[in-house]
C-alpha cells in the first residue's frame, strides 16, 4: 500500500491518537477506497488526497459515534482542509494542524517556561526566520538555536505527560 504510511501519519493518527484504533481505521480506509474505486475521478492530483479524505471521514465518524466530539466546535468537518485543489507534493509540504492538535499545543505552551514558549511561538508558529526571531528575543542566533532545542525538549515532556497513553504516545524523535 503505497500511501498507507502517509494516510496513517497525516490523516488518522492526529485525530484519534490511539495506535491500535488508527491501524484499524487505516485498514477500513483502504477497504472503503476499494469498495468505492468507481467513484474516484482522476483530476491529475493522484490518489493520496482522496485516501486522506476517506481516512479523516472515517475518524470523524468513529469519534462522533464514540461521543468524543462534544468539545469540538459545530461544523468541525468543514474545517478539515479540502484536498481537491491539492496534489500529493503540496499536501506533504503543508503543516496544517487540526483544531484538536491546536488546542493541545496551546494547552502545553501554557506549562512551558515563558522564554521557551516565546522562542517556540516565534520560530514554529509565527515562522519567523532565525535572525528575526533572535532579534525579537535580543539574543544571538546561536543562543536562539540552543533555546529552541531546549524549548522543544521541554514542550515534548509536557505533551507526553499530558496526552501520551501507555500503549501509543505521540511520534516524537528522541533527542
Amino acid at each position: 500500500m503505497l500511501h498507507a504510511n502517509t494516510v496513517f501519519r497525516c490523516a488518522i493518527m492526529p485525530l484519534v491518537r490511539d495506535r491500535n484504533l488508527a491501524e484499524d481505521l487505516l485498514a477500513d480506509t483502504f477497504v472503503r477506497a476499494i469498495e468505492n474505486l468507481e467513484r474516484f475521478r482522476w483530476q491529475g492530483k493522484g490518489l493520496l488526497p482522496w485516501l486522506i479524505r476517506i481516512g479523516k471521514n472515517l475518524c470523524l465518524d468513529h469519534l462522533r459515534k464514540a461521543g468524543r466530539t462534544v468539545a469540538w466546535p459545530e461544523g468541525f468537518e468543514q474545517q478539515i482542509p479540502d484536498l481537491s485543489d491539492s496534489n500529493a507534493e503540496s499536501l506533504l509540504g503543508r503543516a496544517e494542524l487540526s483544531d484538536v492538535l491546536r488546542e493541545r499545543i496551546a494547552a502545553c505552551l501554557t506549562e512551558v517556561n515563558p522564554r521557551y514558549r516565546r522562542v517556540l511561538e516565534l520560530r514554529l508558529i509565527e515562522k519567523l526566520p532565525r535572525h528575526d526571531a533572535a532579534a525579537a528575543m535580543d539574543v544571538t542566533i546561536g543562543t536562539l538555536d540552543v533555546l529552541l532545542f531546549r524549548a522543544c525538549k521541554s514542550f515534548r515532556k509536557v505533551y507526553v505527560r499530558r496526552y501520551a497513553s501507555e500503549d501509543a504516545g505521540p511520534e516524537f524523535p528522541q533527542a
